[in-house]
């Protein structure tokens, strides 16, 4: 490697936002040890007023599972937020539903919850509405209310998902989790 392409990388890497390096910090001893498998129950149908309407009704089973022989994880606290996407403002993100689930993990042991359905209508022809089904995050929290796991299947709200607890299922928000209230 010359050093032209060392002082690239060093520079791409300070200038990072403060996100970014977040994200490529070491990962707590839980995220080491658990592995989360989120499969979700797929529902979708047109209904609605016109043919073209969409219905989807979204679940899903998630399970956390110790890989260490020794290590347990006690009084953990997990919260599971389903995303929909507006379909007339591309930034607004609709949090859909929050299921919480209390939990220990003992040595090889493993947790799973099903989470409540939640319903989303959309249209993306004609008469455009709604929201479509987007993404799920999981942060997991330890008896001090400290984040020692989030998880997440687009990393969308990763970076601020310290403040996921604050918003309100229903309404729409951007990716800094600012409530955008004129998106319906």
């Amino acid at each position: 490697m010359n050093h032209s392409s060392i002082l690239a990388l060093g520079f791409v890497f300070l200038t990072a936002t403060p996100e970014l390096r977040a994200q490529t910090t070491s990962p707590t001893p839980f995220e080491q040890r658990v592995t989360v498998q989120a499969e979700r129950k797929r529902s979708l149908r047109t209904a609605g007023g016109d043919f073209d309407d969409k219905r989807d009704q979204i679940s899903f089973s998630v399970k956390l599972a110790n890989s260490d022989a020794k290590q347990s994880f006690d009084r953990c606290k997990a919260a599971f937020y389903v995303f929909g996407q507006s379909i007339i403002d591309r930034r607004g993100y609709k949090l859909l539903g929050v299921d919480k689930a209390e939990f220990s993990l003992p040595p090889r042991g493993s947790h799973a919850f099903a989470t409540t359905e939640v319903v989303t209508q959309y249209d993306t022809t004609g008469v455009r509405f709604g929201a479509r089904y987007d993404g799920w995050v999981l942060v997991v929290r330890d008896e001090m209310d400290n984040i020692i796991m989030k998880k997440g299947s687009a990393p969308t709200f990763l970076p601020v998902a310290d403040k996921l607890h604050t918003i309100t299922p229903g309404k729409f928000y951007d990716k800094t989790l600012l409530e955008m209230a004129t998106v319906r």
